[in-house]
């Protein structure tokens, strides 16, 4: 009988210690964002957040763009090419696993330096896209 209200115990407690994906995306964006953000700016791009939205379930990557990329003008004609490249690496990404095989999606959005409320580029991929 001792055995037995030790094994429960355990499993009471290792079910209330188990976190689900979405509150392990969640917990994983914030501590990103908080060891990591806003980054230095490479390559004329800064990494200012990662958010995870539970409502539509989206791993939501938020950068910003400086120097000649901060230009509405520099995206038209990449972004077909741009959209590609990033979904290669995505489907390449062994970081994101756990996030692909819970059939998240993932937003990135590239903001101006310059006038911050201004969207240059953003793309979402679902999982019908990065399973293929």
């Amino acid at each position: 009988m001792k055995k037995l209200f030790v094994f429960l115990a355990a499993a009471m407690l290792f079910a209330a210690c188990s976190v689900s994906t979405e509150d392990y995306a969640k917990q994983q964006a914030k501590a990103f964002t908080e060891k990591n953000c806003p980054s230095p700016v490479k390559g004329n791009i800064r990494t200012d957040s990662l958010v995870y939205d539970e409502d539509t379930r989206t791993m939501h990557y938020y950068y910003s763009l400086f120097g000649m990329l901060d230009n509405p003008d520099s995206l038209p004609g990449r972004t077909d090419g741009m959209r590609d490249r990033m979904l290669q690496a995505l489907k390449n990404a062994g970081s994101m696993e756990m996030y692909k095989k819970a059939e998240m999606n993932f937003t990135y959005t590239y903001h101006s330096s310059s006038k911050p409320d201004t969207v240059l580029y953003e793309v979402t991929f679902r999982p019908s896209e990065y399973n293929k």
